[in-house]
């Protein structure tokens, strides 16, 4: 395809991954076509592009994924794009065929094993395929809770794939949701959000300045409130329990994250006055059209990769939807280096806290 991820820019091809993938695909069914195939967590969309398949479910936590999906069928030709099926969302599989590309986290890698339990029937196969470099026995292990038939490839250019069979029949199709607190308010969360075991330090560092800093405390109480990149909505939940008259708009690339603050925000009475919706960016929230605040714990890393382009994108937008009296509030780690980039887009940018 166009956007084939391997190879050299003038004669593009698949990474080995893939290859693997694809070619266990169809030598299990023995054929060039697939009757069906379940595609989980293909981040650039390739394989869902390159499988030849009279029917494709296209099941993964990022939104982000999804777009590439629907530029890489528009690049080359391709109709209808596959519906995304959130991890969030157990339904009847029937596929007996399924490819994964193993996410860096372990606990959203869990989540689609339970995907599978939940769904599987006696002939339904599984191969997920990771970088040797990336290998932990963690990965065999988790998956020894949901198949009774674990297999490993031979390494194929630094790849290998996890071959799963024998489900073992999941005792509830519900999605397990685990707990974690800050202060003294608990907040629940699905499998595979950011930082599973406790609230992101970077997010108690703001919140804990939040309530002690003078500069902070000088913010005019806001009417409407944006949080991107939201988590499990822990910002807007305690900024909304600030500032009595707001409102608020969470955004989230990632499915499980979303599902979580909506349930954390319902859960603490916030549900009238809070909308989560599913966003890659500041453009894609069309009301209100001008925000008060904007506060951001922004990603950095795409899987194992640190790539800062999404914050950056984010300071631009956000600088075209604030109000003229309204405000940016940002954390991130110092090793980043924001302070240049934010510099291009607000007249003052403001160290508040270390």
């Amino acid at each position: 395809p166009v956007n084939a991820l391997g190879g050299e820019r003038n004669a593009p091809k698949l990474k080995p991954a893939d290859e693997l993938l694809l070619d266990w695909a169809y030598g299990t069914a023995g054929t060039s076509e697939l009757e069906a195939i379940g595609i989980y967590h293909d981040r650039a969309g390739v394989l869902c592009t390159c499988v030849r398949a009279q029917t494709k479910r296209f099941i993964t936590n990022s939104s982000g994924h999804y777009s590439s999906l629907e530029s890489s069928y528009g690049k080359n030709g391709l109709a209808p794009v596959p519906e995304l099926v959130s991890p969030l969302k157990i339904m009847p599989s029937g596929i007996k065929i399924n490819i994964l590309q193993v996410p860096k986290s372990l606990e959203l890698f869990e989540l689609y094993l339970h995907h599978w339990a939940a769904t599987a029937g006696p002939e339904t196969q599984v191969a997920c395929v990771f970088q040797t470099r990336y290998f932990t026995p963690k990965l065999v292990e988790i998956a020894g809770k949901y198949a009774t038939e674990v297999k490993q490839s031979r390494a194929y250019k630094k790849a290998r794939l996890l071959l799963l069979s024998d489900f073992i029949p999941a005792a509830s199709t519900a999605v397990p949701v685990s707990e974690v607190s800050y202060g003294d308010v608990t907040y629940q969360q699905y499998p595979g959000v950011f930082s599973a075991n406790h609230i992101d330090y970077a997010t108690q560092f703001m919140l804990d300045e939040w309530a002690t800093n003078s500069l902070l405390a000088e913010i005019d109480a806001p009417g409407e409130i944006l949080d991107v990149g939201c988590g499990n909505g822990i910002i807007g939940d305690y900024l909304l329990a600030r500032y009595s008259e707001a409102k608020l708009t969470a955004t989230e690339i990632s499915h499980v994250a979303a599902g979580s603050a909506r349930l954390n925000l319902a859960t603490h009475g916030f549900e009238d006055r809070a909308t989560v919706m599913i966003a890659a960016t500041v453009r894609e929230v069309e009301h209100p059209k001008r925000f008060d605040l904007i506060v951001t714990n922004p990603p950095f890393h795409d899987e194992y990769q640190t790539d800062i382009s999404v914050s950056l994108e984010l300071f631009n937008e956000a600088s075209e939807r604030l109000t003229a009296t309204g405000y940016l509030v940002v954390v991130a780690n110092r090793h980043l280096n924001y302070l240049t980039h934010l510099r291009r887009y607000f007249d003052e940018v403001l160290t508040v806290a270390e």
